[in-house]
């Protein structure tokens, strides 16, 4: 939306009790029927639509912001027109001013999404320091392996970075030298063991690339009960899917962002983004700002997916019988792979 875009509505009855997280509820319901009787304001053929033609598209943005809002998906932060912050607990009789004719409150409303809250809230995660301790642990093991970067034993680091160096050195992930016990003052480095992790992470994170990337350009007819991928103009349903087939949408976002190399332009000041909240709320703000279905379209969209993987799977099948054959025959080296 563009920064002067506004929707205005009239309200009835008294509102001046209720909190303004109570009156946006009010204004932007969850009840279709509550949404319609407030929508009518503005529908074809009224001044307001006349006047702005733009206003059911507006009024959309908001029933969407708040509909995330509710999921725990994002936190909405009001200001006021002379921009003092609004607590969206504030009482609405707090807040009013004089109209024209009837009291007039008017609120300007950003949207924040808060991946860390949606991931407790939704059970997904036990507590955000849970989570976080997770997410800082393969950070940390990121740029040790990948980036070959060094962290001496003596190096002063961050409350965050300290304390996970401490947990990975104790699972015994990561070692001082090549002999922790025989080289206490080198760097730390991937252990044996630390390796086989990231092996099995690299695993898990291709598996998922394997099983749900094509879901990252979808296409629904569902007129025609028909589902296209990868047509270039289709939307990003990825998280749609995790949810959809009871995965971690936070663990499957993690890695997925771990492995395509999202974290490599905070090589710098890595220590330092580890340490705080920001910095990973940035990372899996694709769980909370993503593209949803309906259920019925998920299911259409969930089969398609697993008829496209079964075609592919018989594509490959033919396709190595086909090379066995030649070789077989004796047309094809034995070392050759197709």
């Amino acid at each position: 939306m563009a920064p002067d875009d506004f929707v205005r509505l009239e309200m009835s009855g008294d509102l001046r009790d209720l909190s303004v997280s109570q009156l946006l509820d009010r204004a932007f319901p969850e009840d279709p029927a509550q949404r319609d009787e407030l929508a009518a304001q503005f529908a074809p053929g009224t001044a307001s639509f006349q006047a702005n033609p733009d206003l059911p598209d507006i009024y959309s943005v908001f029933l969407a912001v708040c509909e995330e809002w509710r999921d725990w998906r994002c936190a909405i932060e009001a200001t006021s027109t002379d921009g003092a912050v609004v607590d969206l607990a504030t009482p609405v009789g707090d807040l009013l001013a004089d109209g024209p004719d009837t009291p007039l409150l008017s609120l300007r409303l950003e949207q924040r999404y808060c991946p860390l809250e949606y991931a407790v809230r939704h059970g997904l995660w036990d507590s955000r320091e849970t989570l976080l301790d997770w997410m800082r642990s393969l950070t940390a093991i990121y740029f040790i392996d990948k980036h070959d970067v060094e962290i001496a034993p003596e190096q002063p680091v961050g409350p965050g970075l300290r304390g996970t160096l401490s947990a990975l050195i104790s699972l015994g992930v990561v070692q001082q030298g090549d002999q922790a016990e025989d080289d206490e003052s080198s760097p730390i480095v991937i252990s044996p063991e630390g390796r086989m992790l990231i092996a099995a992470l690299i695993d898990e994170t291709e598996d998922l690339i394997d099983q749900f990337d094509h879901y990252k350009d979808t296409v629904i007819d569902t007129v025609g009960e028909l589902v296209e991928f990868d047509t270039g103009r289709g939307v990003d349903l990825r998280v749609a899917a995790f949810l959809a087939e009871d995965l971690d949408p936070v663990r499957a976002v993690f890695l997925l962002r771990l492995y395509d190399g999202t974290f490599d332009h905070r090589l710098r000041d890595w220590h330092d983004a580890i340490e705080g909240e920001a910095f990973y709320e940035g990372i899996l703000e694709p769980v909370v700002n993503r593209q949803d279905a309906s259920p019925s379209e998920m299911e259409l969209v969930i089969e398609s997916g697993l008829s496209l993987l079964e075609e592919r799977q018989e594509q490959a099948r033919r396709a190595q019988a086909e090379q066995d054959l030649l070789r077989r025959a004796g047309n094809l080296p034995p070392d050759e792979s197709p």
